[in-house]
């Protein structure tokens, strides 16, 4: 120092003499002897903070950039201005940035800052990192200071180291000030407990000391795991919204008179999440309602305001992590995904109606109608031999309709002239059995299918995608809050933006759900909501009051936009790591899937309520063909069997014909052999008798 005073002197003589009768100021001169940089910096106090200093650098901040920071003792005073400069001529292995304190700003940095960054802070008393530094989180923190041990002792005490989590303190007074310039003091480097009682105190703890260029205790951690006995019991502030089933209360049933906030527990996925973190972790939960915020009314936007206002340290009633809110708040990591989706009523009372062509598709329909216009003509030959009375008078195709459908009536009983029974053709015999057994089986599939179609009405009646809305004519309705009406319309879905075209908003919940069950006879409404929430609202028992009819709410499986659901901390929780790091171990170990279905199963036990989704969504099961292929395939067999028979028959009987014709033939040249020899006969003239003449 003595050393310092004396070359100040001669500078200022040697610049009086440089620049007259000028007046130079003193910042002026300040940097005058930074360039000239006259002094000495081979001083061992220097040399040894400055191995101390890069020591540390190169085990534990390395891997992330480096803010240093200094404040003004460290830029005004000569000697304290060369040992920064010193420590910065040896920092040519990281990439860093150098920082006035009252220049600094943790918020406009954070924003060009890459996300890992460590510091290194130069000052005269620790706690100035209280109102200039705020929070850190991941970051590494080494503070070299020349304040006294209580300083020290007094920084830990604080409330401001208790936002550093990864901290560490050099105190290099001793050797920085010491007089003895044949030894170094040694520098002794501290950290805190952190929650060493309920009321979140801090200790100090020392963990080693940097003697002779080398740490006394080299295994030792300088930036030890914090937290290890978790929370001593401290409490933490939880603002929360009931949101079925994720938060909710239910009342206790106790005798004793109880303060509002006793008489109700506090029930959901999430705070049994974190209930069994508190048990982990070794904390309590202070759970109060949201109080309302200048952000707006909606219980979301009251929560953030509580987490904005510092009101509450943390914030669940199934938020959503979006970007507007990233800038507000912080979020653990994803608890479970929710999307839009819709609710809307199913009935176990079906249409009737449909029961006249229900039971048989289309094509099938078409198949039978086809097949009996097409018997007529084979029919009109087995009975008239020929199909030109048909051509020839269109009118006989009604009578050859009749004529069919008479035939298959009264099978057995009809005993007229032209009847199939009467003929003694075998394939009309077989043609007319075929196609009567053909009719057998489908007359017996469409009742049967009639009967069942009417008697087993268990399927339910459900829409479930956005396909089966638009088709069926459903309108839309959603909560005039909560943003719902706001999501679907930067949509550029066809199918979404028919069924957003006219939405219409409802005050609550319960309303809308009024209206869709007084209004299902005039028009059909689905409500547009939470997932969860409506999936919830199905399963609790919502609808008793109208248990009389065959009614349920029905949620559809399709899912419109996805969200993801998170805790919310205040904006740089210190011990959002600490939280984050358990829940995603929950996740991982299945906890969390447990807590989901234990709650859906009490919630199942509570209600009473058979869960209509828990039934297959019926399909349009009508008979289709392949379902009656095999009527056809007998129909067609027979068909060819009774061709087979024809032309057997066709075949015979023009062998016979023939055979009958040759013999008439023959008959007929017989006759008139005969007829021809007895004409002979009678035309000739007998030769006359001559008498014997005796000579």
């Amino acid at each position: 120092m003595q050393f310092s005073m004396i070359l100040f002197v001669v500078l200022a003589g040697c610049t009086h003499l440089m620049y007259g009768n000028q007046n130079i100021s003193f910042s002026n001169l300040t940097k005058i002897v930074s360039q000239l940089n006259l002094i000495d910096k081979e001083n061992p106090e220097i040399k040894v903070l400055n191995s101390l200093v890069n020591e540390i650098i190169n085990k534990y901040l390395n891997s992330c950039h480096v803010n240093i920071i200094y404040d003004d003792l460290f830029d005004t005073d000569l000697y304290y201005k060369d040992v920064l400069q010193t420590m910065l001529q040896s920092l040519d292995t990281i990439s860093y940035k150098l920082f006035h304190v009252y220049e600094y700003s943790s918020k406009r940095t954070r924003v060009s800052e890459s996300r890992c960054v460590n510091y290194i802070i130069f000052c005269q008393d620790p706690e100035i990192t209280a109102t200039r530094f705020g929070h850190a989180i991941d970051s590494r923190v080494f503070i070299v200071t020349i304040g006294s041990k209580w300083q020290i002792q007094e920084f830990f005490k604080s409330p401001a180291s208790q936002n550093i989590m990864n901290l560490l303190i050099a105190s290099a007074g001793p050797a920085l000030q010491e007089k003895n310039k044949n030894e170094v003091a040694d520098i002794k480097l501290y950290t805190h407990e952190m929650y060493i009682d309920g009321l979140g105190s801090s200790g100090q703890i020392i963990l080693t000391t940097w003697k002779l260029n080398k740490f006394t205790r080299p295994e030792v951690d300088l930036y030890p795991v914090k937290l290890v006995n978790g929370f001593r019991g401290h409490r933490f502030i939880l603002s929360a919204i009931e949101n079925p089933p994720l938060v909710f209360r239910s009342p206790l049933s106790v005798d004793k008179v109880l303060t509002p906030e006793q008489s109700t527990l506090w029930d959901g996925v999430e705070i049994r999440l974190l209930q069994l973190i508190a048990g982990v972790l070794n904390f309590t939960l202070g759970i109060h309602d949201a109080t309302f915020s200048k952000l707006g009314d909606e219980a979301d936007d009251r929560i953030i305001g509580d987490l904005v206002a510092s009101k509450a340290d943390l914030g669940i009633s199934g938020l959503y992590m979006t970007n507007a809110r990233y800038s507000l708040v912080d979020f653990s990591p994803v608890i479970l995904q929710d999307c839009g989706t819709f609710i809307s009523l199913g009935s176990f009372a079906l249409s009737k109606y449909r029961a006249i062509f229900g039971p048989f598709h289309w094509s099938i329909w078409v198949m039978v109608v086809i097949t009996y216009m097409v018997a007529i003509f084979p029919i009109a030959f087995t009975n008239n031999r020929n199909v030109g009375t048909l051509c020839k008078s269109p009118k006989q195709l009604e009578s050859m309709c009749c004529y069919m459908f008479g035939t298959y009536t009264n099978l057995f009983t009809f005993k007229g002239v032209k009847s199939w029974t009467n003929t003694k053709m075998g394939s009309t015999r077989l043609f007319i059995g075929t196609y009567w057994i053909f009719t057998i089986i489908i007359t017996t599939a469409y009742t049967s299918s009639i009967i069942a179609f009417i008697t087993l009405p268990e399927q339910p009646v459900i829409v479930d995608t956005s396909y089966q809305l638009v088709d069926q004519g459903y309108r839309v309705m959603t909560l005039d809050k909560g943003g719902w009406q706001h999501y679907l319309n930067i949509t550029n879905d066809t199918m979404s933006k028919r069924l957003l075209s006219n939405i219409k908003l409802m005050k609550n919940l319960e309303d809308a759900i009024d209206y869709i069950v007084r209004t299902r006879f005039i028009l059909d409404y689905a409500f547009l909501g939470s997932k969860i929430s409506l999936t919830y609202l199905s399963q609790n028992n919502f609808i008793q009051k109208y248990k009389n009819k065959k009614i349920f709410l029905h949620v559809a499986s399709e899912c419109y936009v996805p969200f993801n659901i998170g805790i919310a901390y205040k904006k740089n929780f210190v011990f959002r790591n600490k939280f984050s790091n358990f829940i995603l171990r929950a996740q991982q170990s299945g906890l969390v899937t447990k807590i989901i279905k234990d709650i859906e199963w009490e919630i199942a036990q509570k209600s009473g309520v058979r869960n209509p989704n828990l039934i297959i969504a019926p399909e349009d099961r009508q008979l289709a063909l392949d379902d009656v292929q095999g009527m056809f395939v007998l129909l067609g067999g027979g068909v060819l069997l009774a061709a087979f028979t024809l032309s057997i028959e066709f075949v015979k009987r023009k062998r016979e014909n023939r055979k009958i014709a040759q013999i008439k033939i023959e008959k007929h040249l017989k006759k008139r052999k005969r007829s021809k020899s007895l004409s002979v006969r009678g035309s000739t003239t007998a030769e006359p008798f001559r008498p014997l003449t005796a000579f």
